[in-house]
């Protein structure tokens, strides 16, 4: 008996949301979809920087003092850590100050969400410094500094709502959170799973294919959140840390695909930050990369190349 396929789209954490299940009991698949959404909602509520009573804002306005936390936002903290450990920086979720300046104080899919930076903030704060006690499920930001969730976010939402799934009973599972997508378990297409890559300016066109297995896949790009500031400039949501400024170079998508999606996500700021010159050490690493220049020329490492399929598929 073929195995069943469930998919469900919502909107949530800002953005689209995809869900595709795969399992033998379809009753399991629609409690997935049940989980997934539910499980979503849950982390926004605990890291979206536009609630005022989430752990992040909370963290945000306390400065210097302890908080109490939810296990899965210590989780979140460790993971903006070790990202900006492995990338010297180059990810870096304590831009939060110079993006609200730019004009990214509300949220996209609802201008009445909006986002209070406290008064002596600093324009780059101090990530190393982030204080977590699992135990008592308190943390600490140091003074000054600030977080967004961002990316990061919604990569590690998709991460462990797929392996929550998946300990529920589902045989393979799909989630993509506004382009941080996971994939694990058994794939609908011959057990693999086949994933889209949207066009760098029109989101609604794939331009590209991966056929990936247990697998995280994020795109980061200077197109889809883009405004005008005070000053009439055009400017986007992808900050270079060491300017606090929008990133400004040839490239202006990126997409990595890595053991995970928080991970995926992580070295997409890597390429938006260095350009293409990084393609060869995501290659060093084991990780799949694409890039795609102003003009529309495209590039991917050697690793990309044996992961691309020709066959159309799910956006990611």
């Amino acid at each position: 008996m073929a195995a069943s396929v469930r998919r469900d789209e919502f909107r949530a954490m800002g953005c689209s949301v995809e869900v595709e299940l795969v399992g033998d009991e379809d009753a399991l698949l629609v409690t997935g979809l049940a989980i997934a959404r539910r499980s979503i909602a849950e982390l926004e509520r605990w890291w979206s920087r536009f609630l005022p009573d989430s752990d992040i804002s909370r963290l945000n306005a306390a400065q210097g003092a302890m908080v109490s936390v939810q296990p899965a936002t210590i989780d979140l903290l460790q993971a903006m850590v070790d990202g900006f450990a492995a990338t010297d920086g180059c990810f870096d979720p304590t831009l939060l100050a110079p993006l609200v300046a730019l004009g990214y104080d509300a949220s996209w899919s609802d201008s009445g969400m909006r986002t209070s930076v406290p008064a002596g903030s600093s324009w780059r704060g101090d990530i190393r410094g982030v204080a977590v006690d699992r135990d008592a499920l308190v943390a600490q930001l140091p003074s000054g500094t600030v977080l967004d969730a961002g990316g990061i976010g919604k990569g590690l939402a998709a991460d462990r709502v797929v392996a929550e799934l998946l300990a529920a009973g589902v045989g393979g599972a799909m989630v993509s959170i506004g382009g941080d997508l996971r994939v694990a378990g058994t794939g609908p297409n011959s057990g693999a799973w086949l994933i889209g890559v949207a066009d760098a300016s029109d989101h609604t066109t794939e331009v590209a294919y991966l056929a990936i297995a247990d697998a995280g896949v994020a795109t980061s790009g200077t197109r889809r959140r883009a405004w005008r500031d005070g000053n009439d400039n055009e400017v986007h949501h992808l900050l270079d840390p060491a300017t606090g400024r929008p990133t400004e170079h040839e490239v202006v998508q990126a997409t990595v695909v890595a053991g995970t999606a928080a991970w995926a996500e992580v070295y997409t700021k890597v390429l938006m930050v260095r350009g293409a010159a990084a393609l060869k050490s995501l290659d060093d690493a084991g990780l799949g990369a694409r890039v795609v220049f102003g003009d529309g020329t495209v590039r991917g490492n050697d690793v990309w190349q044996k992961l691309e399929s020709d066959k159309p598929c799910i956006r990611n």
